[in-house]
């Protein structure tokens, strides 16, 4: 399955040059993106803030989608790194430089994780396109927040395949929910890979990939499957509490 029919995964919610989320994420370090138009060119700088009174080891990801409606012209760029943060710090993280025009569609996505790479901090920006028919948008009590994201955090050609196999399936089930499902990627013994799915850091599927579609594509749908399992329980525990 070809990259360019299921690159842009993110389902946003746009205001302006800036997204805002609910406070599930970001409440010990607060991730955020900024953006700097000067005619044709954007500067964007990726910042986290620690809300805490310890020191966090942390590390982050930028990247920087692009789409162009009049050529169909994809790209994906990443910046990535460590950072240790002191007590009520403020920090940048990472500084980047691109052109822009009237035919472009720009999404920014920071993703901070902590020492065991749970995510705990997100931040989306986008610029130009057309947004409206890729919008959902939820109104919590807090605030609007962002639902149906699933990161491709893969790190080979096989992997990447088993990521649209996956997202492919998942968007089929429509689940709305502002929890982050990740698709992983361990390199283990000799050139073996072991792909990894979870959702918010927690694991939900992990198998030794192969170089086969039918069971790639036979995993995508088991995995998927079951991070669907997943949310259907936590909204029955969601609902036995209320309850009780």
């Amino acid at each position: 399955m070809k990259n360019d029919k299921l690159y842009f995964y993110l389902l946003f919610f746009l205001l302006s040059c800036s997204v805002g989320f609910s406070q599930e994420s970001n409440k010990e370090v607060k991730a955020k993106i900024n953006v700097e138009q000067v005619e044709n060119m954007l500067t964007i700088i990726g910042t986290a803030e620690n809300l805490d009174s310890e020191f966090k080891n942390i590390s982050f990801k930028l990247t920087v989608f692009r789409s162009n409606k009049s050529n169909s012209n994809k790209s994906k760029n990443s910046q990535d790194g460590r950072v240790t943060l002191k007590p009520i710090q403020k920090v940048n993280l990472s500084k980047t430089q691109i052109n822009f025009n009237k035919d472009d569609q720009i999404i920014l996505l920071l993703l901070i994780y902590d020492e065991n790479d749970v995510i705990i901090g997100k931040d989306r920006v986008v610029v130009g396109g057309d947004e409206e028919s890729k919008v959902s948008v939820v109104k919590p009590k807090d605030g609007l927040e962002m639902i149906g994201i699933v990161a491709n955090e893969t790190k080979t050609r096989l992997g990447n395949e088993f990521y649209d196999y996956f997202y492919y399936e998942y968007s089929k089930l429509k689940i709305n929910s502002n929890k982050v499902v990740s698709v992983g990627e361990e390199l283990t013994v000799g050139i073996t890979t072991k792909i990894i799915v979870s959702v918010n850091g927690d694991v939900i599927d992990e198998f030794i990939a192969r170089p086969d579609d039918e069971f790639l594509k036979y995993m995508a749908t088991v995995s998927s499957d079951n991070v669907f399992k997943y949310f259907k329980n936590l909204e029955k525990q969601a609902l036995y509490l209320t309850r009780y």
